[in-house]
């Protein structure tokens, strides 16, 4: 029995090393993407090992680094690219609580970007009793908490009460744990357990998680994700090939001159420049040019091609071109298919999670008794297609046939701005004036408009 328990801890102690390793390798993952998608790409230890960092820590030219981490995300970040339309069943509530608290879109789209960057975020709607007023936040950095069994779907997560790098915050080591029954804040590897004084009893007052896990897809295997760690290892790669570019036209931009049978002291009296002439004298003397041939075209090839692979792998299509025609709305379309089916993919993930996002805010709402109150009904999420920019007559012929065939009404094209009465009532006036005009009136203010007379 003795030798059994031995095995069984020293398993146990291996399984939670193993654990523990998992972890800070994931954490140190999370970090450098969110390095890179915030422009901290010239940290130290993302450059010192690749040598542009002598002992001093010095370079001998200033690093750059170009954000194509944060490019792509944002470009392939095409669900909340316009807000969608949400209605429930029955009720105007949740539209009246959108129009009342504006930031919610901008926040959620935020939130698309940072999912597709690390592949999973928090969203947390939180409502400021002391302001009166709703504020949302994107979570990176948080812990699940999983049932014995079961380590797909997390019953519990906690987060860290401040994510800032200010030594003195007493704050800094708090996390908040939620659960659907449970509220506290405690330390991580301590005892220590405090409770919201709003909530001494430890209770959750909602009945549920006051936030939404967003994920680029479901867990199958694990749990955990990778985020886009192959964005940022081509990002990386990238920034080399630049500061390799950099330093190969700075010091070869100049041809290294090579003096052969004069001594160190005539060297320094040789004046040289475009207009000078070096004379000589020793008739074993020579002066000549290195002759650097530096593969700067051939660098500059292999950086777009890198360019064009990772934008290939995010479904992204790249023109070097400078100046070229203007493509078609269906050229473009064709262009950006591939983005375009991904983009169904994350919408239907998208509007599972609308509807875990309403029923938090419902609950939350509800409990705070905020108007308007936000009733327990089926809510419906419509993502607009994304639109490509189209010539005029493509526009014009498209209008016209969804007039033609009621799929929308001139009140569609008018200003967004205007309620539908305004609109109608613009439209009614619009119709009698235009049943007035003649055809001579309607080209003299047309010819008016644009500074012109008619004789």
């Amino acid at each position: 029995m003795l030798f059994r328990d031995l095995s069984e801890d020293i398993i146990k102690k291996s399984i939670a090393k193993e654990k523990m390793e998992v972890k800070l390798q994931y954490e140190r993952v999370n970090d450098k993407l969110l390095d890179f998608y915030e422009d901290r790409q010239l940290r130290d230890e993302y450059t010192k090992e690749y040598g542009f960092k002598k002992q001093d820590g010095k370079t001998d030219l200033p690093m750059v680094s170009y954000n194509l981490t944060k490019k792509i995300i944002n470009k392939i970040s095409l669900v909340y690219k316009n807000p969608p339309e949400r209605k429930l069943e029955k009720s105007e509530a949740y539209t009246e609580w959108l129009a009342n608290n504006e930031m919610f879109d901008e926040a959620i789209k935020s939130a698309e970007r940072y999912k597709n960057l690390l592949g999973k975020v928090l969203f947390r709607p939180h409502y400021k009793q002391q302001t009166d007023e709703w504020v949302f936040f994107v979570e990176t950095y948080y812990e699940a908490h999983f049932l014995e069994g079961d380590p797909l779907n997390p019953v519990a997560y906690s987060y860290p009460k401040r994510q800032d790098n200010d030594p003195n915050n007493v704050e800094k080591d708090w996390w908040a744990f939620w659960s659907n029954e449970y509220y506290f804040d405690y330390i991580p590897g301590t005892n220590r357990i405090r409770y919201d004084e709003n909530f001494p009893d430890g209770k959750n007052p909602f009945d549920i998680i006051p936030f939404v896990e967003l994920r680029d897809m479901f867990p199958v295997n694990q749990y955990d994700t990778s985020g886009a760690i192959s964005l940022i290892q081509a990002n990386e790669n990238i920034n080399i090939a630049m500061n390799d570019l950099n330093l190969m036209v700075h010091y070869q931009a100049f041809d290294q001159p090579i003096a052969k049978g004069i001594t160190p002291t005539d060297v320094g009296k040789i004046n040289a420049g475009p207009n000078k002439i070096i004379a000589l004298t020793d008739i074993e003397s020579d002066f000549s040019l290195l002759g650097y041939s530096p593969k700067i075209t051939e660098s500059i090839e292999a950086i777009k091609f890198a360019i064009q692979t990772v934008a290939y792998t995010y479904n992204l299509s790249i023109n070097w071109a400078i100046e070229s025609n203007p493509a078609s709305g269906f050229s473009l379309l064709v262009q950006n298919i591939d983005l375009l089916e991904a983009r169904e993919d994350d919408v239907s993930m998208a509007k599972f999670g609308e509807k875990r996002v309403y029923k938090v805010i419902s609950a939350m709402n509800n409990y705070y008794k905020l108007k308007p109150q936000l009733p327990d009904e089926a809510l419906y999420v419509n993502f607009a297609d994304i639109d490509f920019p189209v010539n005029q007559k493509e526009e014009l012929d498209q209008r016209n046939w969804y007039i033609e065939h009621n799929i929308k009404t001139p009140l569609d094209y008018m200003d967004a701005d205007l309620s539908e009465d305004e609109k109608l009532e613009q439209f009614k006036k619009n119709k009698e004036i235009n049943g007035k005009l003649t055809a001579r009136d309607r080209l003299a203010m047309t010819v008016e408009e644009v500074g012109g007379e008619i004789a």
